[in-house]
């Protein structure tokens, strides 16, 4: 069905005599189920269909790069798309740029082949496998739930004969667990999108948000510390790394100047080798190509604390020369950001238990409220919604509210310790670890 959509669009793209196109276009479907409690409510499919269009007009050394975003096929819709595509090509001069052509793509497999052959029944058998496992617990109640599989047809076709597509399953969870003990309430409420099915695991991760729901009730506010001994989660390093090194690494940030990362330069302590792996398997944004039809590949960031190589998308490789790293990663607004695709982090040589033991007083942070580094400064300041203080090597008693600061340029410097153990969140695959003068507030 994609192909039959391109073949509609490009044949009105070139009926206007236009040289240089491009068309990406996805289609989604969904298959949820929604709970009130602990029973099912609702059940629904869901369908969604967009294409975005790209188009170049060349001046002397400059490119006009005009985007539009598209939902309909009405040929007449699709004109006027087009129509003001090229408006903003003449009227958005930038750097050179043309798009890939074609290319050999590395072997990777995205798709759970069961998901796509009943996608409805696998929805059902999941769902319900959730359900039990929550209900084991009586401590906890549900109050409310959503499980879905999701579905999506990826397809990109360019003017350079580029012409690829790709289908990817992975699920969505959210369910709200409360608690309650002499009068006091509490609530976890996690959602999650998680790419494979053997890393649901239903069954360790139904029992932590039990405990976190339960352990809410009576956790304490964390004592002061101007220099404290913190662990994050593989969880909160997603969001605390991500942003601030995937700035950084990019060719984006050193063509404009902005990356403190120079390569050849100690950037981070030398227990931490870091890669932009597009190939990870498991990693949720795997694919053979990125958003423009570059080869995504794994990339050795940093090494043993030295920072190695850069992220480049197609137009910062063309500006220094180079070749794209598979580094172009679609926006939700159509734009194509010089962005990183999954991160991973390689493991230590201490299991989590061997290192709390090791720790004198400190605090486990298993999620914030909000965790939002300055992408360019790398400071942050969050407050605590779930963790634990630490003393003589043991959890001594739930922690929430609070506020942890630091700088996360300045944290990945003072790593003291990495885990064995490896988690897979969205797009990372992250160890549990420890970072030394941070700030805690009560």
């Amino acid at each position: 069905m994609s192909n039959e959509k391109l073949d509609l669009i490009e044949k009105s793209i070139k009926s206007k005599n236009i040289n240089e196109y491009e068309i990406f276009l996805v289609e989604g479907k969904a298959y949820e189920s929604i709970f009130l409690k602990d029973k099912i409510d609702n059940e629904r499919d869901i369908s969604n269909f967009e294409y975005i269009l790209r188009i170049l007009s060349q001046k002397e050394n400059e490119t006009g790069i005009g985007l539009v975003r598209g939902n309909s096929l009405d040929p007449k819709e699709i004109e006027r798309n087009i129509n003001t595509c090229i408006l903003i090509a003449k009227n958005n001069l930038s750097s050179k740029f043309f798009f890939p052509g074609e290319a050999s793509f590395p072997d990777v497999s995205i798709l759970d082949k069961e998901v796509i052959q009943d996608p409805v029944d696998i929805k059902n058998n999941l769902a319900e496998e959730l359900i039990s496992e929550i209900k084991q617990y009586k401590e906890i109640q549900s109050t409310f739930g959503r499980f879905r599989v999701h579905i999506n047809e990826i397809s990109l076709r360019n003017s350079n004969s580029l012409d690829v597509s790709a289908l990817k399953t992975y699920f969505f969870i959210e369910f709200s667990l409360k608690a309650q003990q002499k009068g006091k309430l509490s609530e976890f409420w996690p959602y999650l999108f998680i790419k494979e099915r053997n890393h649901l695991n239903f069954s360790k991760r139904v029992e932590k948000w039990v405990r976190l729901a339960q352990d809410s009730l009576i956790a304490k506010v964390p004592k002061p510390n101007n220099n404290a001994t913190v662990i994050f989660s593989p969880r909160v390093l997603k969001n605390a790394l991500n942003p601030v090194i995937g700035a950084h690494a990019s060719g984006r940030a050193h063509h404009q100047k902005l990356s403190r990362f120079n390569i050849d330069d100690e950037v981070a302590s030398d227990n931490i080798t870091m890669f932009d792996d597009g190939l990870l398997d498991g990693g949720f944004r795997t694919n053979k190509w990125d958003s423009e039809g570059s080869p995504r590949q794994r990339t050795e960031i940093i090494k043993n604390g030295i920072f190695q190589k850069r992220l480049y998308d197609q137009k910062f490789a063309l500006i220094a020369n180079l070749r794209s790293t598979g580094n172009g990663v679609r926006t939700l607004t159509g734009i194509v950001d010089n962005g990183i695709t999954n991160f991973e982090i390689l493991p230590g040589s201490m299991n989590f238990d061997e290192i709390i033991s090791e720790i004198h007083e400190g605090y486990f942070i298993e999620q914030f409220s909000d965790l939002t580094p300055s992408k360019l400064s790398g400071a942050f300041g969050a407050e605590i919604r779930n963790g634990y203080y630490i003393k003589n090597g043991k959890f001594e008693n739930p922690i929430k509210l609070g506020n942890v600061s630091g700088n996360v340029l300045k944290m990945i410097r003072d790593c003291q310790y990495i885990s064995k153990e490896r988690e897979y969140f969205e797009n990372t695959l992250f160890p549990y670890m420890v970072f030394n003068n941070l700030t805690v507030s009560s």
